[in-house]
């Protein structure tokens, strides 16, 4: 039996990432701090960080903790005071508050030897401490990018990023030009739309919107995180079988009643291979395209003068004010080591050069679900690295695995390749889980209700309970098995034939296995 060691380790931010690890470890035995440069916790979720009216675009299911369900609500989204309730209770429930050291930042982290020496500066005084390990949980959205435009430094307006925006009213009866659509720009551009004398949205090509309800159910009570194209079975099979099954939604998105619908089915069609870049999941925006509130251009931008936008189109606008909704870079000025992309850590994780001792928490996005859930995952391993009961593979095993994972991720999302961080949730769970060993493996014969649940119906992180370190097997059996899966049955029957015959040829012996599943593989496409 591995002997238990407990250590004296930091997490720098008390956000969802902070939080989590907070607690992973802490659950481990260790001796754990946590400082947070501001006076509030929750990172962008904080009163300091969001702006007024912030809904979240993930369910509440998909945002909670595995081992904290919120399973007396309903499915639904939370507003960002729902979130910071639900993280509060989470860090009254572990009793995490007196480990959180608010007004702390993080100046410097630097290895010696075997620990770790950090800088902080603390209510105004600086001072230092010593780490057997860190968790770096300061989170993605730190930098602001602002790009490098011709003329934006003679544009003589207001210029702001979407990381700095509150509300409207600073914006009453301007023209307004808003640049780039995530999904907090889907809900920044409708806002600024209702009250500015024009408002511009200017993207540089097509982006795929994804609704937050599950359209064309009769039980209008499904998220799109829990439809069936975000269950396991979808991430498993070939992304040609994907898109075959979303025909007919997009057929019905074109025949809608709805303007906006159709609008935005226009886009998607424009977009590309859905499965192969990023999903926003907020429609908001195309509302108030279709009632001509906002100007959409997509062409990109040329130039600014001092009070114009000419965009690559040729078309030019008059504008008062520029928003920039075109993401964060990920910075981490305390570290003196450069990381660019963070696909080049192990699992998105681990530094290849620095060992068990430094790990990177809520560096990964996920295509669909949440942070939260990727975030506590990777906070249980290196918990358990740090407490001796796994390891990491040899350095030379990490980055061979690290640039087969690049390559891999990559591949997958060649329309995003901005976008460093993304991943597919499901199968980047899987592989986390495995290392952690809490991965469900479940057998069809021996508990066939689960096993369905767990390949077709929505893939919650608590399915990540039901074995392993600190499993809740009870609690989370009850709840998979009670959550119904959004898919008729003879479409349920034909995806369980299909898994079921795949591990039927897998176990056959001398059986050439890459013609008959390519012969699968045909006859699902057709």
């Amino acid at each position: 039996m591995t002997e238990t060691i407990n250590k004296k380790i930091l997490v720098i931010g008390a956000g969802l990432s902070g939080i989590a690890a907070l607690k992973e470890l802490k659950e481990e035995g260790h001796q754990v701090t946590c400082f947070e440069k501001n006076e509030d916790f929750g990172g962008v979720f904080s009163n300091l960080e969001s702006y007024d009216s912030l809904h979240l675009t993930i369910s509440n299911y998909f945002m909670a903790y595995s081992d904290f369900l919120p399973s007396k609500e309903r499915l639904k989204f939370w507003s960002r005071r729902d979130y910071k309730n639900y993280l509060q209770n989470y860090i009254e429930h572990h009793h995490l508050w007196n480990h959180i050291h608010f007004n702390t930042e993080v100046f410097s982290v630097e290895k010696t030897n075997n620990q770790w020496k950090v800088k902080v500066q603390k209510n105004g005084q600086d001072e230092m401490y010593l780490f057997d390990a860190v968790a770096v949980c300061s989170g993605m959205f730190q930098k602001a990018i602002i790009p490098d435009i011709e003329g934006l430094e003679n544009f003589s307006g207001e210029v702001i990023h979407s990381k700095n925006y509150k509300n409207a009213e600073d914006f009453l009866g301007k023209k307004v030009l808003c640049i780039g659509l995530g999904e907090s720009s889907a809900d920044i551009t409708s806002e600024i739309s209702e009250v500015a004398e024009k408002c511009i949205l200017s993207l540089r090509r097509y982006p795929v919107v994804a609704p937050r309800m599950y359209p064309f159910q009769k039980d209008p009570f499904f998220t799109i995180d829990t439809s069936p194209l975000t269950s396991r079975i979808f991430s498993w099979l070939p992304s040609q079988f994907y898109m075959n099954f979303t025909k007919p939604i997009f057929k019905k998105y074109l025949r809608s009643r709805n303007p906006h619908t159709v609008y935005r089915a226009q886009w998607i069609k424009k977009a590309g291979k859905t499965p192969h870049q990023v999903i926003t999941k907020n429609e908001r925006v195309f509302k108030h395209i279709v009632d001509d509130q906002v100007t959409s251009n997509l062409s990109g931008i040329d130039k600014f003068t001092s009070d114009e936008v000419i965009f690559k189109d040729g078309s030019r606008e008059k504008i008062d004010a520029i928003v920039f909704c075109t993401g964060y870079k990920i910075s981490f000025p305390f570290l003196n080591i450069s990381i660019e992309n963070p696909r080049d850590l192990y699992k998105q994780s681990f530094h290849n050069d620095m060992g068990e001792s430094l790990a990177f928490i809520g560096f990964v996005r996920p295509q669909q679900g949440g942070i939260p859930a990727i975030a506590e995952m990777q906070s249980r391993y290196f918990a358990l690295i740090c407490s001796g009961k796994q390891r990491l593979p040899t350095q030379q095993e990490r980055e061979e695995i690290t640039r087969q994972e690049r390559k891999f991720w990559e591949e997958q999302f060649y329309l995003a390749p901005q976008v460093t961080s993304l991943v597919n949730y499901c199968n980047y769970m899987d592989s986390m889980s495995k290392l952690v060993g809490c991965f469900p493996n479940i057998s069809f014969f021996k508990e066939p209700k689960l096993y369905i649940k767990l390949w077709l119906g929505p893939q919650f992180s608590a399915q990540y309970r039901l074995c392993g370190p600190h499993a809740k097997p009870d609690t989370t059996k009850t709840f998979l098995q009670q959550f119904p899966i959004p898919m008729p049955k003879n479409k349920i029957a034909l995806l369980l034939m299909v898994k079921l015959t795949y591990e039927l040829i897998d176990k056959i012996p001398g059986i050439r296995k890459k013609s008959q599943l390519k012969r699968i593989h045909t006859a699902l496409g057709s």
